[in-house]
């Protein structure tokens, strides 16, 4: 039925949560701001970086794209190191390779950002295309999830999301594409969760 998978980066192929909530931290900082419970900042992992500056953390327009500079900045000198691969990802995506599935990743990560984290953890070559987001930010997951389609040429009803947060299931309903819940990473907690999310189906752990 499907001929492109495309993945979420973080939370679903990789637990990146140590280097984003270091960079978020070292972020606020450098901007004047005090330190933010963890227990928020994991909360938002994976969900665009713009957004969450502008409504989370309440900065003006200016004071977010200067907050997200100094992010991405320290997040490519320090934050890419800090990210595992989930247990069993190496195994599943060479068996979807074998089987001879298209392979994508759209990630709100900045794309080249996404590239080293991916290549450092072994399984960038695994992948036909990793699409992230532009330098304005301005980008949507589903404006992503249609380019990982555009350059692969997948129509949607060709094409299955795998993610583990409401930000995926909304790209994938926005772009028209059948949607797989992971409970594994930062955003679903549980099934209960992925149900109230419209997932089409669930995941709760890779088999090793």
């Amino acid at each position: 039925m499907y001929r492109l998978i495309v993945f979420d980066l973080d939370g679903t192929l990789a637990d990146t949560s140590p280097g984003i909530i270091a960079c978020h931290r070292y972020a606020n900082a450098a901007m004047g701001r005090p330190i933010t419970d963890d227990r928020v900042l994991e909360g938002i992992i994976g969900g665009p970086l713009y957004k969450t500056y502008r409504e989370r953390f309440c900065y003006s327009e200016d004071e977010a794209r200067r907050a997200i500079e100094i992010y991405r900045a320290r997040y490519a000198e320090v934050g890419v190191a800090g990210s595992r691969l989930y247990p069993g990802m190496d195994r599943c995506l060479s068996a979807l390779k074998g089987k001879g599935y298209k392979l994508a990743v759209a990630t709100l990560k900045a794309e080249d950002l996404a590239r080293r984290l991916l290549d450092g953890l072994g399984v960038g070559g695994y992948f036909d295309v990793i699409c992230g987001m532009d330098d304005r930010d301005s980008l949507s997951k589903s404006d992503i999830v249609r380019r990982c389609m555009a350059e692969l040429g997948a129509a949607p009803e060709e094409t299955v999301l795998v993610g583990d947060s409401v930000h995926d299931a909304q790209g994938a309903k926005q772009a028209g594409v059948a949607f797989l819940g992971v409970t594994y990473g930062f955003g679903f907690t549980g099934p209960r969760d992925g149900m109230a999310a419209n997932c089409g189906k669930i995941v709760e752990q890779l088999s090793r």
